[in-house]
């Protein structure tokens, strides 16, 4: 069996991949051997990265007759992730274990770039093949082509690089010898595909290359964020991209997150490099799923929008600036916060940084960010290159960040007001809650476009129950409307410390594995950074990462018990609080006042919490009740009374069946 190259679109990944065939073949022929099974998968779009090339290698033969490196080592099977650099030797350099090629003036370490779609690779590699069953990743070896390069120029330089390197006439023996070896040998892969623990290459080949088929939800988000017509208000702001900060204000719902991959995706076909940050995993692996999607629609646009969290980008922009002393003595520190705050603090004392590869960094949640992550973005990128969704009356951290300052050029302060996910009928129930909760500002408009939704109490103590009915209520929708898939679909839950020790995440495993259903368990570490592959997967997350994602029909599991914690726990900053009131109250400050003050600001904290799963639904938004008289039952309640039949009530009967009532 020769090389094959699996892709499926002709781009330049394939050409590339082509060439880089033929420099094995040209180099060592024995690998047309028909023992041999070598894959290169073009162009992965991995979860934030997409890595150029994917060699799998297995030879199923004896040791004595498989192709060995110099020192003798077979090689029987490796994983191998190709950086390709078309650089010209001009534009490249070495410094100690960093490889760096100058984009636009702007120098770029390819060794840590290949790093990342390494870890990347290894953790796409852990995607569930069964509901919550993966495989072990695989070790995988790595290297930077310098495919116009010649080793003339940088041998006694490019050996110091901590990612091995290939120039322009590529050697298999070259290449080999630059793998790690495990106890003598190049073996990675295992030789049995029915093996569930560890990856041989046919289950390694599946997982990388099964297709994401586009289910309806995800025909609707594709759509929504590749229309490249703006209105004439739009139109001005967008074209006055760079000349100043553009501000995206709205409400839960308003389309703050989709506004601005539409953003990102009009400047990359444009020709410049974007990075969207956030903090929530689960949302970026929702937006990574889209653009896969998107990269499949439009295969020539190269520039794909970049996601990562701002944690990740903070602690890969330290590793690039401030000293290994500097940084190890961070990583003393055990608390992720102060890590970052530490970080962030000698990275803005610093005489001087290193410019950003990216032409625009893109804020999403910019109301929770603290003033000095913020002036950090300004340093990195200037004010006229940073974009920011701020969600109004949204944020769930101790204070609101201000990103328009007076001293800072402004695009525009632009509001978003119309709902652009929840229709009309669903949303007008949940302004009726808001104004009832004292919201009076709420101004998120309905969509008239999007007529219908509908708005369900389920009423159930018991919370197995309350699981099972729950699945049975999206299975009822998908019964309706065969073109609904399971992934269309959104369950959020609170953590066992927000239900009072009830583990719901649990009780949904057990009740998909009940009923032979498959899942993506966002409430799980592993699977909230991968976003699902297949649409058979019920998506499920916790309340703390429901934030900019949706479903046709969402469950919003033990909202009660949910709201309850929120308001005995609110995070307010007491000391902070205490402090301005003081300041603007002067000799009138009391402890009276601070308390009543303390109260209102907890009011309004449970109050923003209790709007974000209200609008995560798209048609139906299901509320699940433990208890119909807690506080959050008697709201629903008098919504429902303003409205007549517009709220189903559904409550457990004698023998244990749901009632419908109005």
């Amino acid at each position: 069996m020769t090389v094959r190259i699996l892709s499926n679109v002709s781009n330049r990944e394939t050409r590339n991949a082509e060439e880089f065939r033929d420099a094995l073949l040209a180099s060592e022929p024995s690998l047309a051997q028909p023992e041999i099974t070598a894959d290169i998968i073009c162009g992965m779009p991995l979860p934030g990265r997409e890595i150029d090339l994917i060699l799998l290698y297995h030879d199923c033969r004896d040791p004595s007759s498989q192709l060995k490196t110099t020192d003798g080592a077979p090689i029987h099977s490796f994983v191998l992730v190709v950086e390709i650099k078309q650089h010209s030797p001009d534009l490249i350099r070495f410094e100690g274990p960093k490889t760096l090629v100058r984009y636009n003036g702007r120098w770029s370490d390819a060794s840590a770039q290949c790093d990342a779609q390494t870890w990347a690779l290894k953790q796409y590699q852990k995607i569930p093949h069964k509901r919550n069953r993966r495989r072990q990743p695989t070790f995988v070896q790595r290297t930077i082509w310098l495919s116009r390069a010649t080793s003339e120029a940088f041998e006694e330089h490019a050996c110091s690089s901590s990612v091995p390197v290939q120039f322009a006439k590529l050697d298999w023996t070259k290449l080999v010898d630059g793998f790690v070896k495990n106890r003598d040998a190049v073996r990675t892969l295992v030789d049995d595909p029915q093996n569930t623990q560890f990856h041989s290459i046919d289950t390694l080949r599946e997982t990388l290359t099964r297709e994401v088929r586009a289910s309806k939800l995800d025909r609707r988000r594709v759509d929504a964020v590749t229309r490249t017509r703006f209105n004439a208000e739009k139109t001005e702001y967008i074209q006055n991209l760079g000349n100043g900060l553009l501000l995206l204000r709205g409400r839960a719902g308003t389309g703050k997150t989709f506004a601005l991959i539409q953003i990102a995706l009009h400047l990359a076909r444009q020709g410049k490099r974007t990075l969207i940050l956030t903090f929530n995993h689960g949302l970026i692996s929702d937006l990574n799923r889209a653009l896969r999607l998107v990269s499949e629609k439009e295969p020539n646009l190269e520039l794909m929008p970049e996601l990562d969290t701002r944690y990740n980008f903070i602690k890969e922009t330290s590793a690039q600036n401030l000293s290994s002393i500097a940084e190890q003595a961070i990583c003393k520190e055990t608390d992720i916060g102060k890590r970052e705050a530490m970080r962030v603090a000698q990275l803005l004392e610093a005489e001087e940084l290193s410019k950003s590869i990216y032409d625009f960094v893109l804020i999403d949640e910019g109301q929770d960010w603290e003033a000095s992550q913020r002036d950090l973005m300004f340093r990195l990128f200037g004010p006229e290159r940073v974009i920011v969704a701020d969600g109004v009356d949204q944020f769930v951290g101790a204070s609101r960040c201000k990103w328009d300052l007076k001293d800072i050029a402004i695009n525009r302060r632009h509001s978003l007001r119309k709902s652009r996910r929840t229709k009309a009928s669903t949303c007008q129930i949940v302004g009726d809650i808001a104004h009832q909760l004292g919201l009076e500002d709420w101004d998120i408009e309905a969509d008239p476009e999007t007529h219908g939704g509908r708005f369900t109490v389920l009423v159930e103590p018991d919370p197995v129950i309350a699981v099972t009915r729950s699945i049975e209520i999206l299975q009822r929708e998908m019964d309706k409307d065969p073109r609904l898939k399971p992934i269309d679909n959104l369950l959020c839950l609170p953590s066992s410390k927000l239900a009072k020790g009830t583990n719901f995440g649990a009780l949904f495993d057990c009740q998909i594995e009940a009923s032979a259903l498959d899942s993506w368990r966002g409430f799980d570490q592993g699977d909230r950074r991968i976003y699902p592959t297949r649409d058979t997967q019920l998506r499920a997350i916790q309340y703390q990462s429901c934030r900019g994602m949706e479903g046709w029909t969402t469950i919003c599991l033990g909202l009660d018990m949910f709201f309850d914690f929120q308001a005995r726990h609110p995070r307010i900053d007491v000391s902070q609080l205490s402090e301005t009131l003081s300041e603007r109250e002067g000799f009138l400050f009391s402890k009276e006042l601070l308390e009543a003050r303390i109260a209102s600001e907890a009011r309004k904290f449970v109050l923003n919490w209790l709007m974000i799963p209200l609008t995560r639904s798209i048609d139906h938004l299901v509320v699940h009740l433990s208890e119909e008289t807690s506080e959050l039952g008697q709201i629903l309640r008098q919504a429902a009374d303003r409205r007549p039949g517009a709220v189903e009530w559904l409550r457990p009967t004698k023998q244990d069946k749901l009632e419908l009532t109005g």
